[in-house]
């Protein structure tokens, strides 16, 4: 990791412990953050005042190439109704074979509004917006990210679609200067309405490639996110892509754990 990153995300969590907490605290296992467990989130914010401490190892064992780890810390926090702000650093084993807009050690800021709530005739709708700043190992421009976010519930089940248009700022050799993604998913409580700790969660996706000429990333997910207690959260997921380049994943997996305060 690099100063400037260690400096920028020290002062960060600082600045976030120094903001005043609600009087009750809590993480709710149905409100599904992006990578948590896997690449999809569902429209809503964390409630106003909360802070969330976030951490995940994503692996991607490729079909050409070595096995890569992906280490996630993430820090959220419900800055206003509806509104959540976020900031992440991902850590890449072989940090300089990255490709993309997602470099290893770049600093991640993001911010989450909420349009409205669920109603009987319109799904919940929020847009997340997304910059990527050159911290990182062999980054050198600001990427940015726009997505749209839909959740519809039908009885216990809910549907959920994701479709986002990430915009590089300094496209390196074949990269491309912009990529779309779309996500569609459902998630259902396990258990329910005996206990309340658990859901699942499954998701099938395409996204353009890192590198022009290549075919769409094209894969499927699924995952769990289990509630310990009021304030921890535990996840794991996995999936694989059936349809892309050589080095497309044939196994994803992520394990993680949230802390509420």
């Amino acid at each position: 990791m690099s100063r400037d990153l260690r400096r920028a995300i020290q002062l960060m969590v600082v600045a976030l412990l120094a903001l005043p907490l609600s009087p009750v605290s809590a993480l709710d296992h149905d409100n599904l953050d992006p990578n948590r467990p896997i690449g999809m989130e569902d429209a809503y914010a964390i409630p106003k005042g909360e802070i969330g401490l976030e951490g995940g190892v994503r692996f991607n064992d490729r079909r050409e190439g070595r096995t890569r780890l992906t280490f996630q810390p993430q820090i959220i926090y419900g800055a206003f109704d509806n509104t959540q702000i976020e900031i992440q650093g991902d850590l890449f084993t072989e940090p300089r074979s990255v490709v993309g807009a997602n470099k290893s050690g770049d600093l991640h800021l993001g911010v989450l509004y909420n349009f409205n709530t669920e109603t009987l005739t319109l799904p919940a709708f929020a847009v997340r917006v997304e910059a990527d700043l050159p911290t990182g190992v062999n980054s050198t421009g600001v990427d940015t990210q726009l997505t749209g976010i839909l959740t519809r519930s039908f009885g216990r089940l809910r549907v959920h679609l994701n479709a986002g248009y990430t915009m590089i700022g300094s496209p390196q050799g074949q990269e491309r200067p912009g990529a779309y993604r779309a996500v569609a998913a459902v998630s259902y409580p396990l258990g329910y309405p005996m206990s309340f700790r658990d859901t699942l969660i499954a998701s099938i996706y395409t996204r353009q490639s890192d590198l022009r000429g290549q075919t769409n990333h094209t894969g499927v997910e699924i995952g769990i996110r289990h509630q310990l207690t009021s304030r921890v959260v535990l996840d794991g997921g996995l999936g694989t892509e059936f349809v892309g380049p050589s080095d497309r994943a044939a196994l994803l997996g992520t394990v993680g754990v949230s802390v509420g305060f």
